[in-house]
């Protein structure tokens, strides 16, 4: 195999995903608060409807697990007798984030990788810890990402998963997500690229799938795991380590389970001249020309994009996922948003997985949507925290094609919501509240949250997951993964501080 820079290799998606593990458990007999009417008064309202309309003091009324009306509380009128009144004075209320990019069987990884050299990359980083992700592990660091996120908001996610060296492996994690109460789009990774020319290409045999055993893959997962909440769909990793086979198989399933269809995409220069190099055109317009892009494909990252794919982008009506802190991680570049939501594509933003964002805050990922494309346009008037904040929501929404039912306060749509205290001192004063959930961003002024009218977080809480228990299990899990790979050693050697 030839020789590559630290920079190309760590450019490679796999490099990327190389993933986590770990076990860990539910709260025991823990109370799920039933989905029933219930009236949230007295709260500033942000409704992310097509209006924008915000409400200084307004109620969201939730009926079952669906919104029943939302409005200004001059409006409310007397309720009917038997159905609860919770007030929420100094308190804000808006959709729930829509997470459009993880992996969250990365979640004990977060610090292992932080400027790891290349050769302890293809030593012990890379398939070893790969390698170690059985199902007890890749559960536990499950449960540590959906805890980080739905405890900062997070009331849907989507999450991709390699488990060809451990095939229930993602079984492990969807039964985490299961259990955490979350909506999710969950697609199992395949990929199939026998290519051997560079190290940052190579996939070993193990990670090879046949393209029928994944889309058979698929189907199974989805037989087991479909619900209202969770949705299983298909990846194909990306052009550059999937066949058209492969990929084509993939969104064959994808197509006839009316589920999302997943790739990572554009995500690299390396990338971008390497498809340029094989096919004559680039990543985005080989999928066109495979016939993959549409209506219900999801695309990650989507850095290195031409004037002409953008507008094949929003002419297909595809999803992006803007994940700008993993990829200033890796220094891979800075996507071309400003365009992107001039061309009218569905964007929203991602927080990718801790083994490449050591943070699951997806309001820091907001934020730095907005401050890279400053810097990256030189121009400080671009964006806003409002647009940050529909990024989130309504954007999120219509990335992953759900803008139906997620996204925002509407009657009739899913009663999936936040409560922020805006007390708090990061978020102080309240005259500019709107600016202080993005740009001072305090995550953990988050107190309560609701998937389909169901508490799940209460006062900061998880009503079904138990903090220290998901704290013990990945600090188990990641020694176990450290010891079977050697990076033990490697973490005690890096630091150049005299630990006694």
């Amino acid at each position: 195999m030839t020789t590559l820079t630290r920079k190309q290799f760590l450019h490679s998606s796999v490099a990327a995903l190389a993933a986590g593990l770990a076990p860990s458990f539910a709260l025991p007999n823990s109370k799920r608060e039933a989905a029933s009417d219930a009236v949230l008064t007295d709260a500033i309202v942000l409704t992310m409807d097509a209006d924008r309309r915000a409400y200084r003091s307004g109620y969201v009324w939730l009926r079952g697990d669906r919104i029943h009306r939302v409005g200004a509380m001059r409006e409310l009128g007397e309720l009917p007798a038997g159905i609860e009144r919770r007030s929420l004075r100094n308190r804000l209320v808006m959709p729930g984030l829509v997470n459009c990019h993880t992996h969250l069987s990365n979640g004990i990884l977060r610090g292992i990788y932080d400027e790891m050299p290349l050769d302890v990359w293809f030593a012990k980083g890379m398939w070893p810890v790969l390698d170690g992700l059985d199902a007890g592990a890749a559960e536990a660091a499950a449960d540590l990402s959906l805890l980080e996120l739905m405890c900062t908001g997070v009331t849907t996610t989507t999450s991709g998963e390699i488990p060809a060296a451990h095939p229930d492996m993602i079984d492990a994690v969807l039964t985490a997500v299961e259990r955490s109460g979350i909506r999710a789009v969950v697609s199992r990774i395949a990929m199939d690229s026998a290519d051997e020319s560079g190290a940052a290409q190579y996939i070993p045999p193990a990670y090879r799938d046949k393209p029928g055993f994944a889309a058979d893959e698929v189907r199974r997962l989805q037989k087991r795991f479909n619900s209202n909440r969770v949705r299983v769909g298909p990846e194909a990793l990306g052009v550059l380590r999937c066949t058209p086979e492969m990929i084509h198989a993939m969104h064959a399933v994808a197509v006839e389970s009316g589920s999302l269809f997943t790739m990572h995409a554009a995500s690299s220069q390396d990338e971008r001249d390497e498809s340029r190099r094989r096919f004559g055109h680039g990543s985005i317009t080989e999928l066109e020309r495979l016939g993959v892009l549409g209506p219900k494909t999801l695309l990650a990252h989507a850095i290195w994009l031409d004037d002409q794919e953008i507008g094949v982008l929003a002419e297909r009506g595809t999803g992006l996922s803007h994940n700008p802190v993993s990829n200033a991680y890796y220094a891979s570049g800075i996507a071309r948003l400003s365009q992107l939501l001039s061309a009218g594509v569905r964007v929203g933003v991602g927080v990718d997985g801790a083994s490449t964002n050591n943070s699951q805050n997806l309001w820091e990922s907001a934020k730095m949507a907005m401050l890279f494309q400053k810097q990256q346009l030189e121009q400080a008037s671009f964006g806003s925290a409002e647009l940050a904040l529909e990024l989130l929501t309504r954007g999120g929404a219509a990335a992953l094609h759900m803008e139906n039912e997620i996204g925002s306060l509407e009657s009739g749509k899913r009663a999936d919501l936040i409560v922020i205290d805006i007390d708090r001192p990061a978020l102080a004063p309240a005259q500019t509240i709107i600016s202080n959930l993005v740009y001072s961003n305090d995550p953990w002024a988050v107190r309560d949250v609701y998937v389909d009218g169901e508490l799940v977080v209460r006062d900061g809480s998880h009503l079904r997951l138990r903090q220290d228990t998901v704290v013990r299990s990945a600090q188990q899990a990641l020694a176990s993964v450290l010891a079977r790979s050697g990076l033990d050693d490697y973490l005690a050697k890096r630091s150049r501080w005299r630990w006694q």
